[in-house]
């Protein structure tokens, strides 16, 4: 038989190596069974006994390297490209290529591993030009890209199909040194935990690891994904982070998120436990709206994922300000977050034959943000604003022990047909005097909700009902802070000891974002 030159190739179908627990780079070539053996770099024969006997007798094929190797990426990508699953074949792979592109100095990497039919194994040439062709075309496409503070530009790439598993590194614009290989590996496994994430079936964001990534090393991180769902829908993800903003957006089958972060500013960041409970409000603000306007919970979380690790990262970099009277006296009636704006969509269905226009629909937006006037040594003032709305409809069937099934016979049409149009707002303002002295100190705090609802039998509108709900509240909170404030010096004189935390946390209700009227009117 003619002879084959190429990469590791295994006929039928090959039983990949167990990944090993040790994360470090580099992995010792397996050891060769009783059954065959792999042959590396050297032309071989089709009767030189590298087949390997096949899982099952029902489905054989056979796997082929683009490039010889026996390291951690080639047997990752080996490993996956047997899985039944996305998840399964990506798993472990994005961490083996950072790793691959550390061991190897910033010099650029690429494999790839791809499934054929039993005895139709390719040349060394046919098995990189589709290597190649996938990378250029994939059903699913994963990059990571990262700007070192020196200027260079890192790109990790992922492609695959059902048939094959292909990966690139590279770093343009210079060359890596010590310091940004080392940050570089640190990345390993946070990238490869937003890979899983993402490939899971509903997706998940598992970002914490990646988005923690030294500033003072690389000056920005972009993330994409195209992923194609189990159900043949397509998922796309994109993530972009520097110094002046943090974007994330999510669109799949159940619907898009959107958040969007403004980090020029840090001198408006607050403490670790001003900023907790302002996420804690947040959240809380959340799932009120998901409960409130049925909106999926399982996009919802992602969301609130979303909101939670993006803002997380101001953690580790609290501004200068915050420890200084002025900074702290700036930041009384704010949340301590970066100013943002975020939506969430679920994607308007016509469920009704009979009445196209009435859809089911889920649309929540939220939003903060911060002005501030003056300087130091003169009058100045800070103002937040936070602000919601929702605007949701579903259709609830009129006996629930029966699935709703709306269709043109009249005698489907029993239901009714609920629809949301909530609105609320809080803003908050502070004013200084030249001398530094609090003179101003106010909260408006807004909340409107109102639910329609019809009701059919058989196709007939037997009840309208409109339910709204309004209140506003303005309260005068210099009074409050002054005392808090006054209090805060005893204590700080006395025994060295800041009480401003915990004599705020009780009461940032009164001014804080809260979208039930309910609510605000009980303060």
């Amino acid at each position: 038989m003619n002879p084959i030159s190429a990469g590791l190739r295994i006929s039928p179908v090959y039983t990949a190596p167990q990944r090993a627990a040790d994360s470090s780079i580099g992995v010792q070539a397996p050891a060769a069974t009783t059954s065959g053996n792999v042959t590396l770099g050297q032309t071989r024969n089709d009767n030189d006994g590298y087949t390997y006997p096949s899982r099952s007798t029902a489905t054989t094929a056979s796997y082929a390297l683009e490039q010889d190797a026996v390291d951690k990426l080639s047997l990752s990508l080996l490993t996956g490209v047997q899985g039944a699953s996305l998840g399964e074949r990506v798993r472990g792979v994005g961490a083996a290529l950072v790793e691959q592109l550390v061991l190897k100095g910033g010099t650029s990497v690429s494999q790839s591993a791809l499934r054929y039919a039993a005895g139709a194994e390719p040349g060394a040439e046919a098995v990189k030009l589709r290597g190649d062709s996938l990378r250029h075309a994939p059903d699913n496409a994963i990059s990571l890209s990262l700007t070192t503070a020196s200027g260079a530009t890192i790109t990790l790439s992922l492609a695959s199909d059902d048939n094959g598993l292909a990966v690139s590194a590279e770093v343009q614009g210079g060359e890596l040194n010590a310091y940004e290989l080392k940050g570089l590996a640190t990345l390993a496994e946070g990238f490869q935990a937003a890979i899983d994430g993402l490939a899971q079936e509903p997706p998940s964001l598992k970002l914490d690891g990646l988005v923690s990534f030294d500033s003072n090393l690389f000056k920005s991180l972009q993330m994409n994904a195209s992923l194609r769902t189990a159900s043949g829908e397509p998922q796309v993800f994109d993530l972009s982070l520097d110094d002046k903003a943090r974007n994330l957006s999510l669109q799949g089958p159940s619907g898009n998120i959107r958040l969007d972060l403004d980090t020029r500013d840090s001198s408006l960041l607050g403490n670790a436990g001003q900023r907790q409970a302002a996420i804690d409000n947040y959240l809380q603000q959340f799932d009120a709206a998901q409960k409130r306007g049925n909106g999926d919970k399982d996009l919802m979380n992602l969301f609130k994922d979303a909101f939670v690790q993006l803002n997380r990262v101001d953690d580790g970099r609290l501004a200068k300000e915050a420890v200084s009277p002025q900074g702290r006296n700036d930041r009384l009636l704010l949340s301590g977050l970066a100013d943002f704006s975020a939506s969430i969509g679920q994607p308007a269905k016509s469920v009704n034959p009979l009445l196209p226009g009435e859809t089911d629909r889920f649309d929540y937006r939220v939003s903060q943000s911060t002005t501030a006037q003056g300087k130091a040594l003169s009058s100045r003032s800070i103002q937040q604003d936070q602000q919601s709305s929702l605007d949701a409809a579903w259709h609830v069937g009129a006996n629930p022990q029966v699935p709703l099934a709306l269709s043109k016979d009249y005698k489907s049409q029993n239901y009714s047909y609920h629809e949301i149009t909530d609105e609320a707002k809080s803003s908050t303002r502070l004013g200084f005097n030249k001398d530094n002295r609090l003179v101003e100190a106010s909260a408006t705090q807004q909340a409107s909700q109102n639910e329609r609802v019809r009701s059919y039998v058989d196709g007939v509108l037997s009840s309208e009902t409109n339910t709204p709900k309004s209140v506003s509240q303005t309260r005068n909170l210099l009074g409050l802070l002054d005392d808090v404030l006054q209090r805060e010096r005893i204590s700080l004189r006395e025994k060295g000891v800041s009480v401003l935390e915990s004599l705020l946390a009780g009461k940032r209700d009164e001014w804080w974002l809260q979208g039930d009227p309910a609510k605000v009117a009980s303060r």
